[in-house]
């Protein structure tokens, strides 16, 4: 896999005594940049020898299906939008609401 993106600095990591390179506040900076908790990474190691750790996040099974289905997850990010804009309707009765739909 060719990886073609831009990098920017979040830290420096340093190695420990056993050579190792612990990555704790850097996964604390990459769930505030990324808004997810990390659960593990994709590897790299480029020809001038830069390595890099791609964060990936675990979607439960039961989730998946809205991430398989463009429409689905297109449509949720609209309604996301639409409420940090203010585009929102308060509703006393939701039975009634829903037989009116």
């Amino acid at each position: 896999m060719r990886v073609v993106e831009d990098f920017k600095p979040i830290g420096i990591a340093r190695l420990d005594t056993k050579k190792r390179i612990t990555l704790g506040t850097l996964i604390k900076k990459f769930k505030v940049l990324l808004g997810a908790p990390i659960n593990d990474f994709e590897t790299f190691i480029g020809n001038d020898g830069d390595v890099l750790l791609r964060p990936r996040t675990a979607i439960p099974t039961r989730e998946l299906w809205v991430h398989q289905n463009p429409e689905i997850l297109k449509s949720i990010h609209e309604g996301i939008q639409d409420l940090k804009d203010g585009r929102v309707t308060k509703v006393k009765d939701l039975d009634k609401f829903f037989k009116e739909l």
